[in-house]
């Protein structure tokens, strides 16, 4: 999975961590207008607490001296022989059915979109105040932006309160936060906890739609319950429109007679902050600056003499230089061009000389992809990371953090492939160990 898929992902893991602390501390308070805000406020910072690296860099001035191995040093393959582009690739399968589910649910926004503007081109209107009232052969009675919709059979048998409910919701511009969710979903629709926060939102515009108008109706409160109550069934409801005759009647009822949560129990609201933290300590990939121990017996830094993870050593290599291995029934390798490291997702990747970042992106098999080039001949590969942490062009130092390890192209599993060109030809990677 590359750096993208992974960045949705997480994403993903910070917007449902916030959005359960909504459910279980937050969303039975009265705080309408705040409970609103704090839910639009979940979709942006979920985004950045993933993107931003919110840690300075940390000075490590340790390194274990992995043991120098001997391997028989012969001519290799590049890797992209060993591995055809049709080997069965799961990244691509999950890739295009995420795709297709962003297509699926554009289709489903636009088409909403459309039929809202075929019937509003339909109707006649008539405009008070900055508000526009279309009669229309829909049934119901309902708002979307400045538009207020009124069935033509029941246009004089519309109780006033349930068009000062749905005044109440173009005030607030309620439509503008549906159009932002289904715009989230269209990427985070493979979260089912999207779905939720879309419900809740439309139920705190519904109760902030109520609270308000009670506010200057008081008199009528009797008779805003019995329209309510008139209305306690299931409806078809469109995602980017409010209803006055809306599924959750029920739950609005109960909101209104729910006494007031006292203004000190915002501090409820304090709650976000350490959940923020927590995120960015789980999250945030540390920018780590690796110092070479002075005892390194090579000081020549561009030549890469070092393992690219720290703390590995000879037990940790899970297939040498020039090994036989077989991929599928059909595909034989007859030489590794370099060396698999265990490594778990994630794991730190560190230059294993100084040089210049000469490729940083996906590149088929090899998932994600860094090559750096060195003086005197000298390339290092890295495949399979998960993401990046250095760019194209970009001079890294030895012992810099490069990129994190991860399970992208063909593999079977989390791991790092490290091999090492000199002038054009792959060599064993431990006869440079010093």
């Amino acid at each position: 999975m590359n750096s993208f898929f992974s960045f949705l992902i997480e994403s993903s893991g910070i917007f449902t961590l916030f959005y359960l602390v909504y459910r279980l501390v937050l969303s039975k308070l009265t705080f309408y207008q705040l409970n609103r805000w704090v839910l639009l406020f979940f979709i942006p910072l979920s985004l950045i607490i993933t993107y931003v690296d919110v840690f300075s860099p940390i000075q490590v001035n340790t390194i274990d001296i992995p043991i120098l191995i001997e391997f028989d040093n012969t001519s290799n393959q590049n890797e992209a022989s060993l591995l055809t582009e049709n080997s069965f690739n799961f990244y691509k399968i999950f890739a295009a059915i995420y795709f297709l589910g962003i297509v699926f649910f554009l289709f489903s926004f636009v088409k909403s979109l459309y039929k809202l503007f075929i019937l509003k081109e339909k109707s006649s209107f008539n405009k008070v105040g900055k508000y526009r009232f279309y009669h229309t052969k829909h049934s119901q009675v309902f708002s979307c932006f400045n538009w207020i919709f009124i069935p033509e059979n029941m246009e004089y048998d519309i109780h006033d309160l349930i068009i000062e409910h749905e005044k109440k919701h173009v005030d607030f511009k309620h439509t503008y936060d549906l159009i932002f969710i289904e715009l989230y979903i269209l990427f985070f629709w493979f979260n089912p906890f999207v779905f939720l926060y879309r419900k809740s939102l439309k139920s705190v515009h519904e109760f902030q739609a109520d609270d308000t108008v009670l506010r200057y109706q008081k008199h009528n409160l009797s008779e805003y319950l019995k329209l309510l109550k008139s209305n306690i069934e299931k409806t078809s409801n469109t995602k980017i429109y409010s209803y006055f005759k809306n599924p959750i009647a029920k739950k609005r009822i109960e909101m209104i007679f729910k006494p007031k949560t006292n203004n000190i129990v915002k501090i409820k609201y304090l709650i976000l902050v350490p959940v923020c933290l927590l995120c960015m300590l789980s999250y945030t990939k540390p920018n780590i600056t690796k110092v070479i121990h002075e005892n390194i017996k090579n000081t020549e830094s561009a030549i890469p003499s070092i393992l690219p993870i720290l703390n590995t050593s000879e037990k940790d290599i899970t297939s040498h230089f020039g090994a036989s291995r077989k991929f599928g029934e059909n595909i034989i390798a007859k030489i590794h061009n370099g060396i698999d490291l265990k490594a778990k997702i994630n794991t730190p990747i560190i230059a294993t000389a100084d040089g210049t970042i000469a490729y940083a992106s996906y590149k088929g098999n090899w998932g994600n992809l860094i090559v750096v080039t060195h003086n005197n001949g000298y390339e290092t590969w890295y495949a399979h990371l998960d993401s990046f942490n250095a760019k194209k062009s970009e001079f890294v130092k030895k012992g810099e953090i490069i990129g994190y390890s991860g399970d992208t192209g063909y593999t079977k599993g989390p791991h790092l492939h490290y091999a090492i060109k000199h002038n054009g030809k792959f060599i064993n990677p431990m006869k440079l160990l010093k």
